[in-house]
């Protein structure tokens, strides 16, 4: 990718799972290239600490039946811990690419923290999921979730019938993953996301037209119609994504939406503000 001015700072959701470590190598190499900050977050899922405040809520084992009391207290020592681990794979990534960095630990929900975040972004990159969960550092667990592919193809979200204050993050999407494709040597797919079937060809024809205009090409290009996260999700599941870019105006950009999105595929997720 072409070193192009500093586009400012990239937000870089993480947790310690592997799908995050992939999101974290995607979101240093674009830092890199666009000398650009990265600034990680951590977020303590508020309702993962409500619930393990509760009498009743018991741990599960992974390869056994046995129950055990759980109090939030245990919960906190365990987000704390992961969290300082998620900083120190930061650390790493930034240091041996020579990336200003910088690192939050927030207290909320995924999707509600990144978009209260986002405005002073340029980038939103995440490979982590939305639902109550946690993962401690050496769970055996970690190593069974996302392996990715070295031809996984890059997939872009693209709503033509944004508006106009939109449209212009909805072309920034689509450049951006045209161009992550070319120089990893993938292929891109573009998910025309419509409500409409008669909006079909003409918002393939203009995603088509801006990545000719920005020197790019695209070897698949169809609308994914009626139900905007069911259906997009089914798509990208298929495509075997190896990241899912989004931008312009959708459902998927509402709090709500993104995190039933994100708890629905299982790759990176980088959001053009």
């Amino acid at each position: 990718m072409q070193k192009k001015p500093s586009s400012g700072r990239i937000l870089l959701a993480l947790d310690i799972s592997p799908r995050s470590r992939a999101a974290l190598e995607m979101a240093s190499v674009l830092a890199a290239e666009l000398d650009a900050e990265l600034s990680g977050l951590f977020v303590e899922d508020i309702d993962l600490l409500r619930l393990s405040g509760l009498p009743f809520v018991r741990e599960l084992g992974l390869f056994s039946r046995d129950q055990h009391p759980i109090t939030a207290h245990e919960v906190e020592r365990a987000m704390q811990r992961e969290a300082a681990e998620a900083q120190r794979q930061l650390a790493e990534a930034a240091r041996r690419l020579q990336l200003r960095w910088s690192f939050n630990v927030a207290r909320g929900r995924i999707a509600s923290e990144l978009f209260s975040r986002a405005a002073g972004f340029d980038l939103v990159v995440l490979g982590k999921c939305a639902r109550l969960g946690l993962r401690l550092v050496g769970d055996s667990l970690a190593e069974m979730e996302y392996r990715p592919e070295a031809a996984n193809p890059v997939v872009v979200a693209y709503d033509g019938s944004a508006g106009s204050e939109h449209l212009a993050a909805a072309r920034r999407a689509l450049e951006l993953s045209g161009r992550m494709a070319r120089d990893g040597g993938v292929e891109l797919q573009v998910l025309v996301t419509t409500a409409m079937a008669e909006n079909c060809a003409r918002d393939i024809a203009a995603a088509k037209s801006w990545l000719a205009q920005a020197g790019l090409a695209t070897a698949s290009c169809r609308c994914v119609i009626s139900d905007p996260i069911g259906a997009l999700a089914k798509a990208v599941r298929e495509a075997r994504a190896g990241v899912l870019v989004l931008g312009g105006e959708g459902h998927y950009r509402s709090g709500e939406g993104f995190a039933t999105l994100l708890n629905e595929i299982d790759c990176p997720v980088i959001l053009v503000t």
